[in-house]
């Protein structure tokens, strides 16, 4: 802090009373949104199991979240807090449940992933496995699942209804809190939109897949006898698996996301020490 303002107080004063009005505004709009909300249910309703899901929409959100930040104040707290918002008022709508599985057996990091993502005022439910995360989604209702992009056990197999809907972290950067690569699974949406990256499940590998161009292999693990099961993700279709890896293989849609953002240069994550105020 400079000279000048350690050595005035009325500064100080006047600052303070900046920060509180900001705050108030903050708070004021707020709860302006909760009430517009509450038009929007009157208009469309909720009735319908995954009515409040809009991922597209969301990965929109959070794009222009990234392209107007700036300043010292870290983008990935301003992630976090617009993440409890958009969580806060789905739930809102439509009350939903988060569904967990301990990462490479860490249990907290799971934990810091949901509460993260989805916020404290969604109710998160640990289970045991990958496979019960899969199954808990597959039974329906307004669930989300958020499965590890690491182990040594193809969930991914289990998806017939449910689908996958997002990919986090939503930005890309290094050391970034809740950066431990998953996907979210979701039962069918009721207003599905078309991901801009498709995901397969590639069964009957008979060795791990190779790297390719226009493929992101996002997992895979082993299955049956000599045999491999693959996450695939391409903004090219099924034929461009096919072409790249080979032929006879059970390959079938599960879902898909938009693009993670890449993190813009100078702008500091949580983790970068920043300038005292």
């Amino acid at each position: 802090m400079s000279e000048s303002l350690t050595g005035d107080p009325q500064r100080l004063v006047e600052l303070r009373a900046k920060i509180d009005a900001i705050d108030e505004s903050v708070h004021r709009l707020l709860m302006q949104r909760a009430t517009v909300i509450d038009t929007l249910i009157e208009v469309k309703g909720t009735a319908r199991n995954g009515a409040a899901f809009r991922p597209g929409r969301e990965a929109s959100m959070m794009h222009e979240l990234v392209a107007r930040h700036g300043g010292h104040l870290p983008v990935t707290a301003v992630e976090h807090l617009w993440r409890e918002i958009i969580s806060t008022f789905t739930a809102l709508q439509a009350p939903f449940s988060v569904h967990a599985t301990p990462m490479e057996g860490d249990l907290m990091a799971a934990v810091d992933t949901a509460r993260f993502y989805f916020g404290f005022s969604v109710p998160l439910l640990m289970e045991a496995t990958a496979q019960d995360v899969v199954a808990t989604i597959e039974a329906g209702g307004d669930k989300l699942g958020i499965l590890p992009l690491e182990g040594l056990y193809p969930w991914w197999q289990g998806l017939r209804k449910a689908q996958i809907v997002c990919r986090l972290p939503f930005i890309e950067a290094e050391n970034r809190p809740a950066g431990r690569p998953a996907v979210v699974i979701a039962p069918p949406l009721a207003d599905p939109v078309s991901p801009e990256i498709t995901c397969y499940r590639v069964d009957g590998l008979s060795a791990m897949a190779p790297v390719s161009e226009g493929l992101t292999i996002l997992s895979q693990a082993p299955y049956g006898t000599g045999l491999f099961s693959a996450l695939v993700a391409t903004r090219e279709g099924v034929d461009a698996i096919t072409a790249r890896l080979s032929h006879g293989l059970d390959i079938a849609p599960v879902g898909g996301y938009a693009p993670t953002i890449p993190y813009p240069n100078g702008v500091q994550t949580a983790s970068t020490p920043s300038a005292k105020l």
